[in-house]
Parts: C-alpha cells; sequence; structure tokens
C-alpha cells in the first residue's frame, strides 16, 4: 500500500499576540476608475470589473475605507522572542457608487471587515502574503503570522460580507496595504503580493490571476473547481448515494482501500454499477471512496441556485420527455416521496408563531429509500391546488418526525400566516432527486472531460440539455464575474490533492490544458505549475487529518508554504521553481501519478510501505507486524530530515 510523509520543509504555525495602542492611516494617489468588463451575467452576479495597480475600485477605495483600530502588538516565537507588528483593522461599508451607463449591477448591501497585520521593518522584506475565500470563514480568510512575518511578509486578510463580490475586495484592500506599508515603513521600493485560496477560495484566486494585472505577482488556487464543477459535485455525489444502498456504499468504501484485496464492483446491479462509474468518469476520486461524508451526507445539492434560477427544472424533469423522471428506473421510484399532507393541528408559542404542525396520518406520505433526506415542505390552501409563496419564500423550513413538522426559526411570515387548519402541505423530495441528475442536463461549454460521457460519438448531448445553463453561476459570483479560461496575468501554482471527494483531482490537469492552450507551451512553462498531492484530501492543512472510516490522511500545510516561497523566489528573483508533477488522466478521468519520486516530480515526498515485506499482512490478534517505509525526495526538492510513525491510535499523535 502507498502511504505519505508529513515531512515539508516549510510548516510553520503558532501564534501569541499583546495589544496596545493605535496609529495613523494612509491611501494611495487618486487614479482612474477600473472599468467593467462586457460579459455573459445571471441576476445577482456582478459584471467583471478589469482590476490593475493603477485604477480605482467605484466602490472600494481609499475614499470609502474606513479604520476602525490601529494597535501595536507582540507575536510570540517559541524561543522566546518576539515580533513588533502593527495591526490594522478596518472595513469596506455597504455602499453603491453611480455605474455607468449600460451597467446594471444588484446594490452593494454587504460590509467587508479588512484586517492588516505589518512586522516591524527589520522583519519586512517588500513582500506580503494573503489567503482568500467567498464566505466569512477567518480560518480561510487569514494567513498564518509566523509563517508571513519569519518570511518577511505583512498579511492581508479579508472577511467578506454577504453577497460576495469575487476578487474585488481582496485586491481594494491589497493596494490600499501597500499604500499604508509604504507610509509606515518610508518605503518607496516595490511591493510585491502572494495571493492563494483554498476550495472556494481557489475560484477566487483563478478569477484573480485572469481577472486582474499589478495587484499580486504570484498567486496559488489550492484543490480547485472548475467551471460546472462547483454546481455539479454534490448534484453527482447525491446520484451516486440515491441509487447505491448505503450498505453497498459502505462495501464500497472498505473496497477501495489500498491492499484490500476487494472488488469496488462486488454484488452491484447493472443500474448500480453504472452511476458509480458515472460517478467516477465525472473525475471523482476513486480513493475517496473510503470518505463517506460525500457519500451519505446527500444534503441539498445546490437546490437553492438550481430552483431560483432553473424554476421549471423540476417540474420539468419529472414531466418532459429526455428526462429520467418521465420513465424512472426502479431505484429512483423507491426514493421518490410526494404527496399532500392534511394539517390537524398548529402549535404556537406564547407570541401566537406557529412551531410545530400536526398531520392527520392517513394522509402523511410514505418516506422512500432515502428516509427523510431533501424533504421539502410547501403550504398550499385547503383546496390543495392553491400554492402559497412570498417571493423567493416558497418552502417552510423544519424537520419532520413521526406526524409533527417541528418549524424552524427562519420562516418567512406570510407562510406561516397561510397555516390552518384542515389546509396542506406538500411534502416531497422531487427537487432533491431531479437535481441529482442536473449535470447530465448542463453540460459546460468549455471541453470539460467529465463531461464527455453525456455526448454522443458526434458530439450532440445524449440528453434534453435546458435552454439556460447554469453550471459556471458558482463560479461566476465567486470569481468575480469572470469566466476560467486559462489566459492568467500572474504566475500561478496550482495545489491539487488526490484523496480529494469536493475538488476532483482531474480539475488540475484540465485547467493545466486550458492555460497551455491559451498561453502556448513555451508561456505557460513561464507563468504556470501544477503539483499533485497524494494522500491528501480537501484543502491544505498541516497534521494528520482523520477521517470517517477511522483511517488517516495527510495534511499538506507545510507544501503549500513552500511553494508560496517559492513562488516569491519565481517572481522577484527569477529562479525557475520545480517542474510540475508528472501525471496522466485514465479513461474515467482519475489521475495517476508514476510510482518513483525522479519521474513524479513535484514537491511531496513518495512514500512505499510495506506490511511484512507486503502491500498486505493477515494475522492473528496481538501478533507483531514488521513496518517498512521507503521515503524518497524529488530531484532537487530538498531532503529529508525527520520521519515519524503514526499507527492509527485515537489520540492522532505521532510515534
Amino acid at each position: 500500500m502507498r502511504g505519505q510523509s508529513i515531512v515539508h520543509r516549510a510548516g510553520l504555525l503558532g501564534a501569541s499576540v499583546i495589544a496596545v495602542m493605535v496609529g495613523l492611516v494612509a491611501s494611495p494617489a487618486v487614479a482612474a476608475p477600473c472599468l467593467y468588463q462586457a460579459s455573459p451575467q445571471f441576476a445577482g452576479v456582478e459584471q467583471a470589473l478589469a482590476v490593475n495597480a493603477d485604477c480605482t475600485d467605484p466602490d472600494y477605495n481609499a475614499a470609502t475605507f474606513v479604520v476602525d483600530k490601529v494597535e501595536l502588538k507582540a507575536f510570540a516565537l517559541p524561543d522566546g522572542s518576539t515580533i513588533p507588528y502593527t495591526e490594522v483593522t478596518g472595513h469596506f461599508p455597504a455602499t453603491r457608487t453611480a455605474l455607468p451607463e449600460g451597467i446594471t449591477q444588484s446594490p452593494t448591501t454587504a460590509t467587508h471587515r479588512v484586517t492588516w497585520k505589518f512586522p516591524d521593518k527589520a522583519h519586512w522584506r517588500n513582500r506580503f502574503f494573503q489567503q482568500t475565500y467567498p464566505l466569512p470563514f477567518d480560518m480561510l480568510n487569514t494567513i498564518v503570522d509566523r509563517f508571513a512575518f519569519t518570511n518577511g511578509g505583512f498579511t492581508v486578510g479579508i472577511t467578506p460580507g454577504n453577497p460576495n463580490v469575487g476578487y474585488r475586495v481582496p485586491a481594494a484592500a491589497a493596494k490600499l496595504a501597500k499604500a499604508y506599508a509604504n507610509k509606515l515603513y518610508g518605503n518607496t521600493s516595490r511591493i510585491f503580493g502572494y495571493l492563494y485560496g483554498q476550495s472556494g477560495g481557489s475560484v477566487q484566486a483563478i478569477g484573480a490571476s485572469e481577472g486582474t494585472s499589478g495587484v499580486w505577482d504570484g498567486i496559488i488556487p489550492v484543490v480547485i473547481a472548475t467551471d460546472g464543477l462547483t454546481m455539479h459535485s454534490f448534484q453527482w455525489a447525491n446520484l451516486y448515494a440515491i441509487a447505491v444502498p448505503q450498505a453497498k456504499r459502505e462495501a464500497i468504501a472498505e473496497a477501495v482501500v489500498p491492499g484490500s484485496g476487494r472488488d469496488i464492483y462486488a454484488d452491484l446491479t447493472p443500474d448500480e454499477r453504472a452511476i458509480l462509474n458515472e460517478l467516477l468518469s465525472a473525475g471523482f476520486a476513486r480513493l475517496a471512496l473510503e470518505d463517506m461524508k460525500f457519500a451519505v451526507g446527500f444534503g441539498p445539492g445546490n437546490l437553492g441556485a438550481t430552483g431560483g434560477l432553473d424554476p421549471t427544472y423540476e417540474d420539468d424533469f419529472w414531466s418532459k420527455p429526455g428526462y429520467e423522471g418521465v420513465d424512472p428506473p426502479a431505484w429512483l421510484t423507491a426514493a421518490k416521496v410526494d404527496g399532500l399532507a392534511s394539517v390537524t393541528g398548529i402549535a404556537r408559542n406564547a407570541q401566537g408563531a406557529p412551531v410545530s404542525i400536526n398531520f392527520d396520518p392517513a394522509t402523511l406520505p410514505k418516506l422512500g429509500s432515502i428516509g427523510a433526506e431533501g424533504l421539502q415542505f410547501q403550504v398550499y390552501a385547503a383546496d390543495g391546488t392553491t400554492r402559497i409563496t412570498k417571493g423567493e419564500a416558497r418552502f417552510l423550513d423544519g424537520k419532520l418526525s413521526g406526524g409533527t413538522l417541528t418549524l424552524n426559526g427562519n420562516n418567512h411570515p406570510a407562510l406561516l400566516a397561510a397555516l390552518l387548519d384542515g389546509g396542506k402541505i406538500r411534502i416531497t423530495n422531487r427537487a432533491l432527486l431531479a437535481t441529482a441528475f442536473y449535470p447530465r442536463h448542463t453540460i459546460p461549454d468549455n471541453g470539460n472531460p467529465a463531461y464527455k460521457q453525456y455526448r454522443h460519438a458526434n458530439g450532440s448531448p445524449k440528453y434534453a440539455q435546458r435552454p439556460v445553463n447554469i453550471a459556471y453561476f458558482g463560479n461566476l459570483r465567486a470569481s468575480g464575474g469572470v469566466r476560467q479560461t486559462g489566459k492568467i496575468k500572474s504566475r500561478t501554482i496550482v495545489i491539487e490533492n488526490l484523496v480529494d471527494p469536493a475538488s476532483y483531482p482531474f480539475t488540475a490537469a484540465f485547467y493545466a490544458s486550458q492555460v497551455e492552450s491559451a498561453l502556448g507551451p513555451v508561456q505557460a512553462s513561464k507563468m504556470f505549475r501544477v503539483y499533485y498531492q497524494e494522500s491528501a484530501s480537501h484543502g491544505a492543512f498541516p497534521g494528520i487529518v482523520p477521517d470517517k472510516m477511522g483511517t488517516s490522511l495527510v495534511g499538506v500545510g507545510g507544501i503549500l508554504h513552500q511553494a508560496l516561497l517559492d513562488l516569491a523566489t519565481w517572481v522577484e528573483n527569477d529562479v525557475t521553481p520545480l517542474p510540475s508533477s508528472s501525471y496522466h488522466l485514465d479513461e474515467m478521468n482519475q489521475v495517476a501519478l508514476p510510482d518513483s519520486s525522479r519521474e513524479r516530480r513535484g514537491l511531496q515526498p513518495v512514500l512505499e510501505l510495506k506490511a511484512d515485506g507486503g502491500e498486505r499482512a493477515v494475522v492473528g490478534v496481538n501478533q507483531p507486524v514488521k513496518l517498512t517505509a521507503d521515503i524518497a525526495m524529488p530531484p532537487r526538492s530538498g531532503r529529508i530530515v525527520q520521519y515519524d510513525w503514526y499507527l492509527g491510535a485515537d489520540d492522532f499523535k505521532y510515534e
């Protein structure tokens, strides 16, 4: 079996600070406004703004930025010394300037928080590091202080509001931070900037690499999402979970473990085998089938986005030729729940607001093979035909148990006011089941190989296609309105992991092909790298990553830090980084790496682990097993200075 070493060259963690006092404000010179780009849009998605080093964002700039606090602090290092630094916190308030003629945008209703951390001048080397993510998760929007300060950088962090505006706020915050640094340090030299983002942040990072110039000098998207994948990844996983019973999914999870000796297709029906192959051909990592989170967690599957942007899809799926719901397979029929339940009583709180609804048991629809997953609760009048909705409020939010629907606290007053004894509630999972098939009916136009399985040999679709393709919606919003084309403007390193159930590993190879097609092979080699990591899941975090099956995956936080340093050396000193990982895609879009470190290349050590000299050892209880490991570094990537064993204990400690 094959594992991975967690040894790396730059895994730097830890932080502690003390607060003291306030300081000054700085702003850059007034510049020409940034210009909007013409591009196809969906409602609710900002039109792309072309941002460069000199233009001024009409909404996010020195005039709109508010400094809330400036403090002098100190970062404690393990040796007991400290690094003094200045922390500036501020925000861009909700605002909207006048838009150019012909540009229609939604009002800016979100406040975006900003944090800058400037180490003292003795520790600064004219660079900054910045992480980005489209949701307000501080862990995914801030750089590790110790890494940044000990490698000569100040940090830029954003806690975005909702809706996010792609790279616009990160870019504005970075440009203002440069101006502040010039004043704070008395600097007149160039400041180099490096941006990275994981998962949804990778979409922002790719958008920044293609949609901006001169703001950042290098960008690292981590576990990336190509156009279509953001919308479809959960839907493919839901299709698998609906079609393949849980007991069989668990058997597949056990069979896929390296060294198991089992067949993942054992005991599957032809339909179940076909759906498993559809998931794998979409690029879902074969080894990630061991991770049951995405197999049993049906989740909403982008029900909100699908229903809001393509509102007729659900009814079309169950009624029109060309859709699976018209003549459903037996397993789909077995999963379906749909019926009108009669209200027999409404419990209310002291303020008179409904808190739960009781139903006539005889009218409750029977739950199907996936139970209560994905149920929606639609309010109808007593006639059973008039549905009550209010704007985007179309469903009650609650949990069904027995004959009672317990309501959550965020239901629209209009729906609550429509509840009455004798009324009807439609209880259905039609939307969840329909959206599980959505990738078949919304094939992207960018040549993504995951969708080749949905085309005939002549290229025509096998399935009915939607009149408007919304597969790009999620990426467009997070990327600032920029479609992914590979036309990067900054040096870019993609980090992709091979046991990732959310960012399918083939996506890095696909984006690499887009970059090469857009720039040409010679220029692409001067601008782009992709590094694959074995035995790593979703993200770039340090240490052991326990999963639901009780095994462990490796963190690649140190590899990310090394890539950031290599990127800085590439930009600042024109030192060419290590070549991209060597890989190939098989016929099911599964990524394969060479066995030897010399052939594989990249940054990660290659580890060959054996039990009693083989891939698998079967022994009695309390019988000794001899474990041996062969660890090799790729050429020019450094040397092994330490290794540790993790033997599966619940404390997740190294031996």
